[in-house]
């Protein structure tokens, strides 16, 4: 579960972090930075493949999911089993199928979100600790296309994984996430939208636990 957890931590806090408006054209590190933060709420479909080592196809998932400033992530996996996952700022609730929920606290598990928490550093917008724990390596295209390669530069983040590389245009599109033992995570987000700005009702009670 906790690799699993680790995918998800840097999806959340990555992908709200560098969701930029439609106008907004990205041409450098620092135009993708000046964008962090614009959204409120960013909701949509993720497909994600884990390819491992020990096999020849990849384990595939898709759903939804929901990301919130204020209140966290909602990842909502659809297929091939129902998995219902919040995460807050300090606390985790999952829940698969019709079983009871189970939650998990910082208090109880700090290493995982050690890594929900460094990566929110670049939701705030904090350069200086992002570059702090990778080496930086940003791309642009004349099409508005552009690539980031995160490489850890030291312990824990560098123990789990070889490089993170975020791709994308307006949102981030791909997010791949490699493994120093030769695994390698791919998730691809579509159908992105900031509206409407706040959270539902019915989303608000999801992070109520």
């Amino acid at each position: 579960m906790r690799k699993s957890l680790f995918s998800l931590f840097v999806s959340m806090a990555l992908l709200v972090s560098f969701s930029t408006p439609s106008w907004a054209k990205v041409v450098d590190l620092d135009s993708l930075q000046a964008q962090l933060s614009q959204n409120e709420v960013v909701r949509g479909d993720f497909k994600q493949s884990r390819h491992l080592e020990m096999f020849n196809q990849p384990l595939t998932s898709t759903g939804i999911f929901t990301l919130s400033k204020s209140h966290g992530l909602l990842w909502q996996q659809q297929i091939p089993f129902a998995v219902n996952l919040v995460l807050t700022q300090d606390k985790l609730r999952q829940t698969f199928a019709n079983q009871a929920p189970k939650t998990i606290t910082a208090q109880e598990n700090p290493m995982a979100f050690y890594f929900s928490h460094v990566f929110l550093s670049v939701f705030h917008g904090d350069t200086a600790a992002l570059k702090e724990q990778f080496t930086l390596d940003f791309s642009a295209q004349d099409s508005g296309q552009w690539q980031l390669v995160l490489t850890p530069k030291q312990a824990p983040l560098n123990a789990v994984f070889k490089a993170i590389t975020l791709s994308g245009n307006t949102h981030i599109d791909q997010l791949v996430l490699e493994e120093l033992r030769g695994d390698k995570t791919e998730i691809e987000f579509t159908q992105q939208a900031s509206l409407p700005k706040e959270l539902t009702d019915a989303e608000k009670a999801q992070f109520d636990f």
